[in-house]
């Protein structure tokens, strides 16, 4: 897995708190999608640093030489989670609970290339609190499948 910080321009989106930070924290992952020429791409954003909320944001999408690659199905799911002593986490959108400190949230499109999921973290628990974005995704077109997972943690 690899870090990278984005600057600025990102940032303003995925920036919620009292705090406004000055870069997020991303991760990516990618294979490749059997037999087309395609890879699929997972990333996972989320704020670096915040006093309250904390942002997220995770993708899959599906390119072939630099181009958007139509799919049959697409998929991306993130999952967060609050880490620390007794940590708990509320989410917006809420989706599914896994744990008190754990949420999942998951979004399928069609005859598309891209699946987005995004939305607020809101932990709480501990004063030593951070956050764990993770996204998984995958595509399916002519019978073949794959999957890539990335996750982005402070």
């Amino acid at each position: 897995m690899k870090r990278a910080l984005l600057v600025t321009g990102l940032v303003g989106m995925l920036v919620v708190g009292a705090g406004v930070p000055t870069m997020a924290i991303s991760d990516r992952g990618s294979t490749s999608l059997p037999g087309t020429g395609a890879r699929v791409e997972v990333t996972a954003w989320q704020c670096n640093a915040y006093s309250d909320k904390c942002s997220f944001k995770t993708s899959t999408k599906t390119m072939k030489g630099g181009t958007r690659f139509k799919v049959s199905k697409i998929s991306n799911t993130a999952t967060v989670k609050a880490n620390g002593w007794q940590a708990t986490l509320a989410l917006s959108p809420s989706g599914t609970q896994v744990s008190e400190s754990t949420r999942r949230v998951s979004w399928t499109n069609q005859n598309t290339w891209i699946a987005d999921v995004s939305g607020i973290a809101d932990p709480g628990g501990s004063l030593n609190t951070s956050i764990t974005t993770c996204s998984d995704g995958g595509a399916f077109t002519s019978g073949v499948k794959a999957f890539a997972s990335a996750c982005a943690n402070d």
